[in-house]
């Protein structure tokens, strides 16, 4: 049973983690290397300590009530599951769901339940919680809350702490994996912003479609990367040098 519903989920995700992004192994010999996640947690739900960065940002996660365990009336609900990579969710997500409002472990419908508890967490499925790309961007290959406060700001630090997409040294991988989409697309950007016609241009807008596309991995950040290039050349060509430096001493 579970092995089926993964392989749907899957695809609704285009092959990817449903918090970091990263690109996960295919449906015949990937299915050990991620889980099926329960987005609010079945078993006890446990209570979120927040880094002193956070606190100083006026952060206060709701506590979890005591001895009431999880969202006992979810388990089986279509919008209360995602797939994550094992680090995001045997790691990093556990069985934490910090909100900023009440808790309703006896609910039973995630899209009254995201009014009521106001969640910090995002759940990138479907369209009634707010698409991730709405309250996270990308400044390179650094994540950052898109608005400068209120609920959707302190989401987005929330959900970037918790699955460490900032921590450089913990989740090398991931930004290595973001250097290279940038290195990939500054030559393309170039290209279009030289004028250029004919195939030249044809292959630069395929390859930038590729990176930014929806079933590619760190589509958050390509979409960012371009946005800013657009706004910004010369900023993106110094990220570009940048990456361009972390990638040769990363080889």
């Amino acid at each position: 049973m579970w092995s089926e519903i993964k392989t749907v989920y899957i695809r609704l995700q285009g092959g990817k983690c449903a918090y970091c992004e990263r690109q996960l192994e295919g449906e015949v010999y990937g299915k050990s290397e991620y889980d099926i996640e329960h987005f609010r947690p079945k078993g006890n739900v446990k209570g979120w300590s927040l880094s002193s960065v956070l606190s100083q940002q006026g952060i206060t996660p709701t506590p979890v009530p005591n001895g009431t365990g999880g969202y006992y009336l979810l388990p089986y609900h279509l919008f209360n599951y995602a797939v994550a990579c094992k680090p995001c969710n045997s790691v990093l997500k556990e069985t934490y769901f910090p909100i900023a409002g009440t808790y309703d472990l006896s609910g039973h419908d995630p899209v009254a339940l995201l009014q009521a508890e106001q969640p910090y967490l995002i759940y990138p499925i479907g369209d009634f919680d707010k698409a991730p790309e709405a309250l996270i961007r990308f400044e390179g290959i650094s994540p950052c809350p898109v608005v400068s406060e209120g609920h959707d700001h302190d989401r987005a630090l929330v959900t970037i702490e918790l699955f460490k997409l900032d921590d450089v040294i913990g989740r090398k991988n991931l930004f290595l994996e973001r250097v290279r989409i940038m290195i990939a697309l500054f030559p393309q950007l170039e290209i279009l912003a030289d004028g250029a016609t004919g195939d030249a241009r044809k292959w630069a807008m395929r390859v930038i479609d590729l990176y930014t596309s929806c079933q590619s991995p760190h589509t958050n950040c390509a979409r960012s990367f371009v946005s800013l290039y657009n706004q910004n050349p010369s900023q993106a060509r110094q990220l570009w040098e940048a990456a361009l430096t972390v990638s040769d001493s990363t080889s």
